[in-house]
């Protein structure tokens, strides 16, 4: 991981330069904005040369116990360490608001973010889910997708 990722919360400040990232229309950060403002997620990124390089939400209503999702690293940066710095940066804010644990999920195929999630001490929950979800894709074009995730579960406090 190099000093210059600077991983912290988004503010409505960053939109223009979160968007810029997005597939036309998606209005990714826009949405997850709006619902941080509600209080039900933090959104964060990790920045680079003033430049979002990645990003991470972590869902505080999800099943009672927070979990980290949609870790994101542009495909430029992957293998550079901002994905271990969205993640220690989301287990440190939940462990500063008082949780005990995290929860993180994993495409079945998804076998960065399962080594990932490995090396920062995640261990499996045995549970999966499956999940239908519409989407913008790169040519602002609606789709669907279906994904099946393994569930995982990090220790935030000893």
């Amino acid at each position: 991981m190099t000093s210059e990722i600077q991983s912290r919360q988004c503010v409505d400040g960053d939109l223009a330069a979160l968007e810029a990232t997005e597939p036309p229309g998606a209005n990714i950060s826009r949405n997850l904005l709006v619902h941080q403002a509600a209080g039900t997620l933090v959104y964060a990124a990790a920045w680079r040369k003033h430049q979002p390089a990645g990003t991470v939400m972590l869902d505080l209503l999800a099943d009672h116990t927070p979990e980290l999702k949609h870790l994101f690293v542009h495909e430029s940066g992957q293998g550079t360490g901002i994905g271990t710095a969205l993640c220690i940066w989301t287990e440190a804010y939940a462990a500063k608001a008082g949780f005990n644990k995290l929860h993180l999920s994993a495409g079945i195929e998804n076998w960065g973010a399962r080594q990932l999630y490995a090396r920062l001490g995640v261990t499996p929950t045995g549970r999966a889910t499956t999940t239908i979800y519409p989407y913008v894709d790169d040519n602002g074009q609606e789709q669907w997708a279906t994904e099946t995730d393994h569930v995982f579960e990090k220790a935030l406090i000893d």
